[in-house]
């Protein structure tokens, strides 16, 4: 008998940090930490100070921060994600959202690129599909939380 093991749909990440740690960490960085962090393209669209925790669910859910690793890696996009990509997003937010109190009322689409899209790709076996992310995240009672789902872009799924 053969044991068949089978790939992930999609990868999942979660992060939570305390507000006050990051603001410290903010005020320490300044600029720098920003830049550090963000594209250009994200100063517009991105989460803003929820940043930090978005693109650690990110990493989280490509396995860790690979050889070659970028926070730029991550950049939020302008358009939605696939609509089923967003269904799922929902789901997986509201378990969040029921286990921890904590609404994640925004959220973007996410652009993978550079050593992370690589990792991903080897995680999902995606082969050459285009993989990209969605993100939604949330604050309250001193915590940032966001959620992070990394699948494979199939414009006919």
């Amino acid at each position: 008998m053969t044991t068949r093991m089978t790939t992930p749909a999609v990868l999942i990440g979660v992060d939570i940090v305390s507000a006050d740690r990051l603001t410290r960490a903010v005020a320490r960085g300044g600029v720098t930490f920003a830049r550090h962090l963000t594209t250009l393209a994200e100063h517009d669209r991105g989460p803003g100070t929820a940043t930090f925790p978005v693109k650690e669910s990110f990493i989280k859910a490509v396995g860790g921060r690979p050889p070659g690793f970028s926070w730029h890696d991550f950049e939020a996009a302008p358009e939605p994600p696939p609509l089923w990509a967003g269904e799922l997003l929902d789901e997986a937010a509201a378990e969040l959202t029921a286990a921890t109190g904590l609404a994640l009322a925004a959220g973007a689409a996410y652009i993978l690129r550079g050593a992370c899209r690589e990792a991903a790709r080897l995680r999902l076996a995606a082969g050459q599909g285009q993989v990209a992310g969605a993100a939604r995240w949330g604050s309250g009672a001193g915590l940032l939380v966001s959620l992070a789902v990394v699948y494979v872009d199939r414009k006919d799924a």
